[in-house]
C-alpha cells in the first residue's frame, strides 16, 4: 500500500481571517492558539523575535502555522525534555503546533483537536526534517 504524500498549502489572505475558526472553531480556547504558539516559539528559540506567520492547510484536512523567516535553520531547545534541534521555519512551526495541539487536547478533551494533532503528525512523519521534529518534541 502506497500512501499519497501530504501537501501543505498556504491559505489566501482572505482565508487567514477565518483560519482558526474554520479549522478549530469547536475547540475551547481556540482564539488564543496563535498567541500561545508565538509564545512557545519565543521560549524554545532565542533567535525568534516575531514576524509574519503563514497559515497552511493539509490535503488530509489538517492545519498549522509557521514563521515565514526564509530558508535559514532555527535552533529550538525544548526545556521540558532537554532536546535541541535545528529546523527550517516550516518544520519549527510544525513542531510547535504539534506541542500545542497535544497539550490543549489533554486540557480540553476535544476530539477535533486530537484529529488535527494526528493529521499534522502524519505530515510531520513524511516531512524531510521528521527526525529533528520528533527529537525536539518527544
Amino acid at each position: 500500500m502506497t500512501l499519497e504524500p501530504l501537501i501543505a498549502t498556504p491559505v489566501s489572505s482572505h482565508q487567514r481571517t477565518h483560519f482558526w475558526q474554520t479549522h478549530f472553531g469547536t475547540v475551547e480556547g481556540f482564539a488564543t492558539f496563535e498567541v500561545v504558539i508565538f509564545t512557545i516559539m519565543g521560549q524554545f528559540c532565542e533567535e525568534y523575535t516575531g514576524g509574519y506567520w503563514e497559515c497552511c492547510t493539509l490535503t488530509n484536512g489538517g492545519a498549522f502555522i509557521y514563521p515565514d523567516l526564509g530558508p535559514e535553520k532555527l535552533t529550538l531547545f525544548n526545556m521540558h525534555n532537554g532536546n535541541e534541534a535545528k529546523l527550517n521555519p516550516e518544520a519549527a512551526g510544525v513542531a510547535v503546533c504539534l506541542m500545542l495541539y497535544s497539550m490543549w487536547s489533554f486540557r480540553t478533551e476535544s476530539e477535533l483537536l486530537v484529529e488535527r494533532f494526528y493529521q499534522l503528525r502524519d505530515y510531520a512523519i513524511q516531512h524531510p526534517e521528521s527526525s529533528a521534529i520528533f527529537h525536539l518534541i518527544d
